[in-house]
Formats: C-alpha cells, structure tokens, sequence
C-alpha cells in the first residue's frame, strides 16, 4: 500500500484527480492501483505524476527505493 498516494487520492476532488492523472498519462484508476500496492510506479510515471501534481505527488513517496539509487549515483559522480 502507498500510504502517500492514497491520502492524496482522498484529499483531492475528482477532476483535481483526473486533471492530474490526464497530464501524467495514466488513469485514475491505475492511481488507485498504485495506491492500494496492487502496482508499482516506474520511474518515469513517478516523475510525471510529480511534475503534473505540481509536487503534492513525490517520487519519494511513490517510490522511497528510488532514493537510495539516486543517491549511489550522484556519489559515483562526484
């Protein structure tokens, strides 16, 4: 389950919902499998659900294992 996802999902309204899931290129109900842990979100929709949410939606709460990769790699290239 994606604790995150799923309080966002109950706060927003319905086209709030909507609006953001047309601009991540998803569906509403795919948010709510995503929600429930029935999915997990790629990388790519993470950052497109973050950037369509204007940030009420974070890769970080989507995806907290997503973290520790991105921080590997920002070590590796410093």
């Amino acid at each position: 389950m994606n604790d995150h996802l799923r309080d966002w999902l109950a706060r927003a309204s319905n086209d709030r919902r909507q609006l953001v899931a047309a601009a991540a290129k998803t569906t509403v109900g795919h948010l709510w499998q995503l929600a429930g842990g029935h999915r997990k979100a790629s990388a790519d929709l993470a950052e497109r659900l973050q950037d369509a949410s204007g940030g009420e939606i974070t890769i970080a709460g989507l995806r907290p294992d997503l973290l520790d990769l991105a921080h590997k790699v920002l070590r590796g290239a410093a």
